[in-house]
C-alpha cells in the first residue's frame, strides 16, 4: 500500500480515480461524493490537499481536507451532515487500521493541525480510528458535538405506515390538496433547479426574517453556492427535491440526499404565509411515501435536533468533534479545552449558543449582503 498527499488543483487523472473508490464506498456519502467536493476543490483552490491511499495502482482511501488559518478541516465542512472517510468497502479491518496509521504519520510529518467536525460515531470505522488517535503520539480530543435524529422502521414501507397512521401528517396533506389545490412534485434531476432554487431562498428568506438567525440567502454569493451544489448532487444522482406547489408559487421544500439505504433530509423551508397549513409536516408524509415506493428504510434527518425531526424520528445518532495536532500545540490545545468545558456545561454552552454564536452569525451575513 503506497500513501502520499497531493494539493489543489486536482488532475482528471485523481478525480476519475476518486469516482470509482466513492462508488464503492463504505455508506457512499453524499457529502463526499465526487462533483460536490471537485466543487467545493476549485472554490478553494491551493488551500485544499487530498490524502491517498493506493493498493495495485487503485484508489482504496482518501481525505480532501482544506486549510482555514492553519488548521486543516474536511473539504466538505462547506455544506454537509457528516464527514467521512472515503473508504473502500472491501478493505479489510487491517488496511483500515494501517491507512489511518498512515494518515497520522503523515499529519505529524507535516505538522498539521485538525479540526475533524461532524464525525460519525456511527461509521463502521470509528472504532479503529479512534483507538489508532490515542495511540498516535498526537494530541487527540475527541468531544460530543451534535447529533442526527433518524427514522429506521423496518421492513422497508414501515414508516409510511407508521406517518400515514398519524392525522397529524395525514390531515396538512389533504388540506393543502382541497383546500389549496396544491400539488406535491418530486425532482430527481436538473428540471427547473434554477427556478426552484429561486424559490427555495425567497421562502428562506421570509421564514426567517425578523428572527435571531436570518437567512444567508440574502445575498447573492450565497444563493449561487446552493445552486452550484444541487448541480454537484444532481450530477452525481442522488439529489431529490420536494416541494408542494400552490397557486401563488412553490410554499414547501425539501433537499433530499441519497446514502445507500438512507434518505438524508438535509435542509427544509416553507413560506410563512403558508404556515397554517403545515407544508413541513405535509412534505414528511410525501418524503416517507416516496421512500416506501423506493424501497428506502431510513430516514435520516442530518445535523442538529430541532423539534420536529422527533415528530418522526426514534432514536438518534451521535456526531462528534476530533481535535489532533502536535502534543506540543497549546495554543490549539487550551482552545480544545476550552470547547470541551463549554460543550460539558449545559448553561453556558446555551449561552454561547443562543448569544454569543447567533451574533457572530448575523455579523458573517450582514458581510454576504
Amino acid at each position: 500500500m503506497e500513501t502520499y498527499i497531493d494539493y489543489a488543483p486536482l488532475g482528471k487523472a485523481f478525480w476519475k480515480k476518486y469516482v470509482l473508490l466513492w462508488q464503492n464506498s463504505i455508506g457512499r456519502s453524499p457529502f463526499q461524493s465526487p462533483n460536490i467536493l471537485q466543487y467545493f476543490s476549485g472554490s478553494n483552490k491551493g488551500d485544499v490537499v487530498v490524502f491517498q491511499c493506493i493498493r495495485d495502482g487503485n484508489l482504496i482511501g482518501a481525505a480532501l481536507l482544506k486549510k482555514t488559518k492553519g488548521v486543516y478541516t474536511f473539504l466538505s465542512d462547506m455544506k454537509t451532515d457528516a464527514n467521512f472517510f472515503v473508504l473502500h468497502n472491501q478493505c479489510s479491518q487491517e488496511e483500515i487500521r494501517t491507512i489511518f496509521e498512515q494518515f497520522l504519520q503523515v499529519a505529524r510529518q507535516n505538522n498539521w493541525t485538525l479540526m475533524l467536525n461532524y464525525q460519525p460515531c456511527w461509521a463502521s470505522y470509528m472504532s479503529i480510528f479512534e483507538k489508532t488517535g490515542k495511540a498516535s503520539g498526537l494530541y487527540w480530543q475527541n468531544i460530543r458535538y451534535s447529533v442526527c435524529p433518524v427514522a429506521d422502521d423496518e421492513p422497508a414501507g414501515a414508516l409510511f405506515n407508521r406517518i400515514n397512521g398519524l392525522r397529524a401528517f395525514r390531515y396538512p396533506v389533504s388540506r393543502l390538496k382541497n383546500q389549496e389545490r396544491a400539488i406535491f412534485e418530486v425532482f430527481t434531476d436538473h428540471t427547473d433547479l434554477e427556478c426552484w432554487a429561486d424559490e427555495f431562498c425567497e421562502a428562506h428568506i421570509r421564514r426567517w426574517a425578523d428572527t435571531p438567525t436570518p437567512s444567508a440567502y440574502s445575498g447573492p454569493d450565497r444563493r449561487q453556492f446552493l445552486k452550484n451544489c444541487l448541480y454537484a448532487w444532481a450530477a452525481d444522482s442522488i439529489l431529490i427535491r420536494f416541494s408542494v406547489k400552490a397557486p401563488m408559487g412553490r410554499v414547501g421544500f425539501v433537499i433530499g440526499l441519497l446514502e445507500e439505504n438512507s434518505l438524508v433530509f438535509h435542509a427544509t423551508t416553507f413560506h410563512p404565509e403558508y404556515k397554517k397549513f403545515s407544508p413541513g409536516k405535509a412534505l414528511i408524509y410525501a418524503v416517507a411515501e416516496w421512500m416506501a415506493r423506493q424501497n428506502i428504510q431510513v430516514l435520516d434527518f442530518g445535523d442538529g435536533n430541532e423539534p420536529y425531526k422527533y415528530d418522526v424520528a426514534d432514536r438518534e445518532r451521535q456526531l462528534n468533534r476530533i481535535f489532533i495536532s502536535h502534543p506540543l500545540n497549546f495554543p490549539f490545545i487550551l482552545k480544545t479545552k476550552t470547547i470541551k468545558v463549554v460543550r460539558g456545561n449545559s448553561k453556558m454552552y446555551v449561552f454561547y449558543r443562543d448569544k454569543i454564536k447567533r451574533l457572530i452569525q448575523r455579523v458573517k451575513i450582514s458581510l454576504l449582503i
